[in-house]
């Protein structure tokens, strides 16, 4: 009685279950965005083949000057190696030092000249004998030029003076001359006066 006189309840329905539809979504937007990745990837992968490819090949030529060769290659004197420097197979020796060959002029002696008295002045007093100035007048007979020979000097002698011989010397620097006069006094006004080279030096 009790239990029949007991209102009756319906039970509460149960609760809804989870939705499953943004699991769905989520899962959906993940496969697409790992897809798009490996895209990418693939598409990237094959862009930068196509740059290698398409890079200018390593040249194999040669960097002779005859493509026929191969580094080294020989220059003119040298190997051009493969970086493009030059190397020299030529050793230059420096020469061996020659001393400068001098040819040695023989010495002049007496024979290459010749030496006349050239008179200035002559002024005769009868018997006394006569005065004469005279200067010597130098020839040279040799080839070669006197000026080689440095400064050189040459005596000689006078003879005609009433005192005897009178010994002087001139000197000379190629055609340069240096004289002076000789002042004699002869015995009459026949007297010949000469002059003979008695020797040649030179420094």
């Amino acid at each position: 009685m009790n239990d029949a006189s007991e209102p009756y309840f319906h039970p509460a329905p149960a609760p809804p279950g989870p939705k499953r539809w943004p699991w769905v979504l989520g899962a959906v937007v993940a496969v697409a965005a790992l897809a798009t990745t490996l895209t990418l990837v693939l598409l990237g992968n094959e862009r930068g083949g196509n740059v290698q490819s398409g890079a200018a090949p390593k040249s194999t030529g040669s960097p002779c000057r005859s493509q026929d060769l191969k580094p080294p290659c020989q220059g003119v004197n040298g190997w051009v190696l493969a970086d493009g420097s030059y190397e020299s197979t030529t050793r230059t020796t420096p020469p061996a030092y020659v001393a400068p060959t001098t040819t040695s002029l023989p010495p002049l002696t007496p024979a290459d000249f010749t030496l006349e008295p050239k008179t200035h002045s002559k002024q005769c007093f009868g018997s006394a004998g006569c005065v004469v100035v005279v200067e010597p007048a130098v020839t040279y007979k040799g080839t070669d030029t006197m000026l080689g020979h440095g400064m050189c000097s040459m005596t000689y002698d006078i003879t005609g003076d009433k005192s005897g011989t009178v010994t002087d010397t001139l000197t000379f620097v190629g055609t340069s001359v240096s004289v002076h006069r000789s002042v004699l006094s002869t015995p009459s006004s026949k007297t010949k006066v000469s002059i003979t080279i008695v020797d040649v030096s030179c420094n």
